[in-house]
């Protein structure tokens, strides 16, 4: 069956960082070499946020997988064939790579979206391009940008699969290294950023600053011929993980064309796709009409905040029970329940030691046990650096919502009613609690989380924090900052972390409840052993 492959979560995550990108792309039409010239790269235009504050480092970048040296069997994509599916050569088996897909805006609360010459869909698939390429000889279409709730440009943009899908939907990677880098016959009235993606587990190392070229505008049609190595991670990005270009096209999942610009209404084409050398000049054009573009709407005045019920009930470990009851469950019931992280995905070695077994007949990671012996949820953290450049961590959370219906990710709620949170807690070494914010904003800000970093206490102590004492880390640098209380208006979890140097230390949340109306307070808990 004939599937459109729709916008991977990752790959909306990489722009949300993104600011304002192209106030003056008119002055690089002559960006890239129109002939092929892989010896002369050129500095790339592009913008993201950190991931973590460390400086990048040779030595940590993403290991390429082993190069291929055949012949690339990347066949070259011209709309005048008709088809709207690139034979990329490298198919998993599912037959599913290289069809076009687009996506927009949406998640980050833009407007934004694609309107096309005809009516899309076909009897495979509502989001089928088939009768683009039929009418434009093309991808083609208008990008109308709408600002929306936005902090930055607006953005359209329009890709395909290199491999295909897995079996869970995701993007599959393949090594493309022996295509030499790609070439594209393009018009557009705004400049375009042609941008490399991998798995997702890749695209969140790089703190979404994957490696990308900007190409020019265009309005009578140009094609390009660009290097792997022409592809360059962002100018402002230090995290410990990098990728070249030449990397990226050993674990390639996604190729992706990103129209961005202030609001207005810009028309695209694009005719032809393939390998370094595979292009030969289709011609791109951009007399065609759009169906009904919506009117740029007038900015709207702010509205004040709705006001949210504070229903969140202090938790106490000695009541037994391993659910919080956060008031603000979406429907699911997965709210309120403690969960593990650790810097196991950056290569650390830390871990959390409980006193006895967790898990139960229905969850295996239930910490109901735990808290039964505790009388709170305590452990022995066993921190251990492994690879990492920064120090090792480990730290519990719950979520407030719970999770959603279609994915399991964390929702977020407006948790202002609040007010903060208290804490009761031991801890032999300083801990954190810091807020969540969803994985779509975590994303766009660096991870760089609003905390606040609470005082190491060997016996009970408890806090009671406003969400104004929480304050996204010193080292953060990105443009998108948020306030404590800006940040409670988007809430996904909270965290209690524990980070130092390697060794074991030893954790015992008792109580924790809201800012106001909370009641946290000492309480007799049995330390871990």
């Amino acid at each position: 069956m004939i599937r459109t492959k729709k916008f991977s979560k990752a790959s909306i995550l990489g722009v949300a960082a993104v600011s304002t990108l192209f106030t003056a792309c008119d002055l690089i039409n002559d960006f890239i070499p129109a002939d092929p010239n892989p010896g002369d790269p050129k500095p790339q235009i592009s913008s993201s946020s950190n991931v973590v504050p460390t400086p990048a480092s040779s030595s940590s970048a993403i290991s390429p997988a082993s190069s291929n040296s055949a012949p690339s069997a990347f066949q070259t994509w011209r709309g005048t064939d008709g088809d709207q599916r690139i034979i990329t050569g490298v198919d998993n088996g599912t037959e599913t790579s290289g069809y076009w897909f687009s996506y927009a805006d949406k998640a980050d609360g833009g407007e934004s979206k694609i309107i096309w010459p005809v009516e899309i869909g076909d009897v495979y698939s509502d989001e089928s391009l088939q009768p683009v390429v039929e009418h434009c000889n093309g991808i083609c279409g208008t990008a109308a940008l709408r600002k929306g709730a936005l902090t930055y440009q607006p953005f359209v943009g329009v890709g395909f699969t290199i491999a295909g899908e897995t079996e869970y939907g995701e993007p599959a990677a393949a090594d493309v290294s022996s295509m030499g880098g790609v070439c594209v016959s393009y018009a557009s009235e705004v400049p375009v950023v042609l941008e490399m993606s991998f798995t997702d587990d890749i695209d969140a190392r790089l703190g979404y600053a994957n490696p990308m070229v900007t190409l020019p505008k265009a309005t009578s049609g140009i094609t390009k011929f660009i290097p792997w190595s022409n592809f360059k991670q962002p100018s402002w990005y230090t995290g410990a993980f990098t990728m070249s270009g030449d990397q990226g096209a050993t674990q390639l999942a996604l190729l992706r064309f990103r129209f961005q610009a202030n609001q207005g209404d810009y028309r695209f084409n694009i005719t032809e796709v393939g390998s370094l050398n595979g292009c030969t000049g289709v011609p791109a054009s951009l007399d065609f009409t759009s169906q009904e573009i919506p009117p740029i709407d007038p900015p709207k005045p702010p509205q004040p905040p709705v006001p949210q019920p504070n229903n969140f009930e202090t938790w106490f470990g000695t009541s037994g029970s391993a659910q919080i009851n956060t008031g603000y469950d979406n429907g699911s019931e997965t709210s309120g329940y403690w969960f593990t992280y650790s810097d196991a995905f950056d290569g650390g070695m830390s871990t959390i030691v409980w006193p006895v077994e967790i898990g139960h007949e229905y969850d295996y990671e239930a910490k109901d046990p735990v808290i039964e012996h505790c009388g709170g949820l305590c452990g022995k953290a066993v921190l251990d650096q492994g690879s990492l450049v920064y120090q090792p961590y480990v730290g519990v959370g719950f979520n407030l919502a719970g999770e959603s219906y279609d994915g399991g990710k964390a929702d977020i709620v407006d948790a202002s009613a609040m007010g903060g949170v208290c804490i009761t807690y031991t801890s032999s070494t300083q801990p954190v609690l810091e807020m969540g914010l969803g994985e779509e904003m975590d994303a766009a800000i660096g991870y760089a989380n609003p905390a606040v970093a609470l005082p190491k206490s060997l016996s009970s102590t408890t806090r009671f924090i406003p969400w104004s004492s929480f304050k996204q880390p010193s080292w953060y640098s990105g443009k998108k900052t948020l306030t404590g209380e800006e940040a409670a208006k988007n809430l996904a979890n909270l965290k209690f972390k524990i980070q130092a140097q390697s060794g074991e230390y030893d954790f015992n949340i008792q109580a924790i409840g809201p800012y106001n109306g909370g009641t946290c307070a000492p309480q007799v808990i049995a330390q871990s052993k």
